[in-house]
């Protein structure tokens, strides 16, 4: 029997599983283009085209992992909580899933080890990933505001940025963040900082 030919959004999501499991069970200096074209049953050519290297598409396969079990990028989130509380719950939890989706299994692949033209890549996905961060936390910052909860959403990047990094951090120390964690960072932390920065009363 001829094996049906994949196109569009199926041959790629063959493609990123394959990347994936080669990752996960080989390491990222077994990956190759021929090996993945291989295990995703299309050719080299195919795959040659639209990636400039292994690594490449390492970043992308494990982006589109993040993605599928986040349901889509973390801006595109439906905040529906009724309180700023809330809301930044909703989003770090969601957070929290993008940081399981990557693992510590892969931290260590990608930050070990890495050429220059990898770290470029790297810093180009941190950068993306920093924007969209950027993006999800003044979504809830302006629900904030229009419940009355804060003055202005004006603040700095450092500090919008302040959840994401403490919650990468015990991410790359292999630590789990518990629902107890995640409240204490909430109360105690985020939305005095918040508040003092907007200069909102408490």
């Amino acid at each position: 029997m001829v094996q049906k030919r994949r196109r569009g959004t199926e041959l790629t999501e063959a493609i990123y599983q394959a990347t994936r499991e080669i990752l996960e069970n080989d390491g990222l200096s077994a990956l190759t283009f021929p090996k993945i074209a291989t295990a995703a049953g299309t050719s080299k050519p195919v795959i040659y085209r639209r990636w400039d290297s292994p690594f490449s598409l390492a970043i992308a396969a494990v982006q589109d992992k993040i993605k599928l079990e986040n349901h889509g990028r973390m801006d595109e989130l439906k905040l529906t909580g009724t309180s700023l509380r809330a809301d930044l719950s909703q989003l770090l939890q969601r957070f929290i899933i993008s940081m399981n989706a990557f693992g510590q299994s892969y931290t260590n692949t990608f930050f070990n080890g890495m050429s220059k033209q990898q770290n470029e890549v790297i810093q180009k996905m941190i950068d993306e990933a920093t924007a969209i961060d950027i993006s999800a936390l003044n979504q809830v910052l302006k629900r904030a505001k229009e419940r009355g909860e804060l003055a202005t959403t004006e603040m700095s990047n450092d500090l919008k940025l302040l959840p994401f990094e403490w919650l990468r951090y015990h991410l790359f120390v292999n630590e789990n963040v518990s629902r107890v964690n995640l409240t204490a960072l909430i109360d105690d932390v985020l939305i005095p900082s918040y508040q003092h920065a907007t200069g909102t009363p408490k």
